[in-house]
């Protein structure tokens, strides 16, 4: 069962994806906001529920959202596949154990995901950097959709690194 606490988490960073969201074309508009309301509250779950517990995620749909591609947004390889699934999928692999989820709870004060291509890399793990104890995700959507586990590969070492 969600928490009453984690749902006004959710809708709060909810709230902050669609102010950021809009700016852009109108098509980017339209196809970012059917993503945040259909595809991304699961998504958002996965990675709470993964990390256990409703850490912060703040998504710069800006930034994510390539002119041109609102057509390709509902895809779930877009963001799910190349972003928001490998985070969970290392996240979880980071909590597997005790000791694994009192680290994340501990030193994981959130999660900020964007797409900079001046500062990405095609390196997943030189794509990613924990700071301040937020992990700041980097990574290109829709791209080299296969490389799902050098992804999560790529979560695990930098989490284990700094927490």
């Amino acid at each position: 069962m969600i928490s009453r606490r984690t749902l006004l988490g959710a809708a709060a960073v909810l709230a902050t994806i669609s102010a950021a969201s809009a700016e852009g074309g109108l098509a980017e508009r339209r196809a970012i906001t059917a993503y945040q309301q259909e595809k991304y509250p699961a998504l958002l779950k996965a990675i709470q529920d993964a990390a256990g517990f409703a850490v912060p995620v703040e998504v710069n749909w800006d930034q994510l959202a390539v002119s041109g591609d609102a057509k390709y947004y509902a895809d779930d390889g877009y963001f799910g596949k190349t972003i928001f699934e490998p985070l969970a999928a290392g996240l979880k692999e980071v909590g597997k154990d005790d000791m694994g989820r009192q680290a994340l709870k501990a030193k994981l004060k959130s999660i900020r995901v964007r797409y900079d291509e001046k500062t990405s890399s095609s390196n997943y793990l030189g794509s990613l950097k924990f700071d301040g104890g937020v992990l700041d995700v980097n990574w290109r959507p829709f791209a080299n959709t296969q490389d799902f586990k050098p992804r999560v590969d790529a979560v695990v070492q930098m989490l284990e690194k700094n927490l």
